[in-house]
């Protein structure tokens, strides 16, 4: 008995199975938190290239953006929505603020966008810190001509 008990001991059979299963959890949390904040971050980019085009778009007058030479803001929406949903990303007209007369940064005459976008991850149940969303902004101003 003593025997046996001494050769189960000292076997190698099965270990790098035990070994896989104590750590691949972990290297997959890892794996799927990286590959999520990644998301984020590249969702955050989209956002703020989107609120620069959009207040270039406001600034520098564009077919885009405005109704028979005057600036439309309804137009200037629409335009955001279409930029950002080439960056795969789905905005509500709710979330975004136009201002085609604001002061940015102590000065006056510029177009200024603000995008507000609720980031979810689509592992909630892995990724518990991000269950409720993440609240992404994205600002920009530009020169009025």
């Amino acid at each position: 008995m003593i025997r046996d008990l001494r050769r189960l001991w000292l076997a190698r059979a099965g270990a790098s199975a035990v070994e896989f299963a104590l750590v691949a959890p972990l290297f997959f949390l890892m794996l799927f938190g990286i590959v999520e904040f990644g998301r984020m971050f590249w969702t955050s980019h989209a956002l703020h290239e989107t609120a620069i085009a959009t207040a270039r778009c406001m600034g520098i007058p564009q077919l885009e953006c405005e109704d028979g030479g005057v600036y439309n803001a309804s137009m200037a929406i629409a335009f955001a929505q279409t930029k950002a949903s080439g960056w795969l990303i789905n905005l509500d007209a709710s979330s975004i603020t136009l201002d085609k007369d604001a002061s940015c940064y102590g000065l006056e005459g510029f177009s200024q966008v603000k995008i507000a976008y609720q980031f979810a991850t689509v592992l909630p149940n892995l990724l518990s810190s991000m269950v409720g969303g993440t609240d992404l902004t994205a600002q920009a101003c530009y020169t009025n001509h």
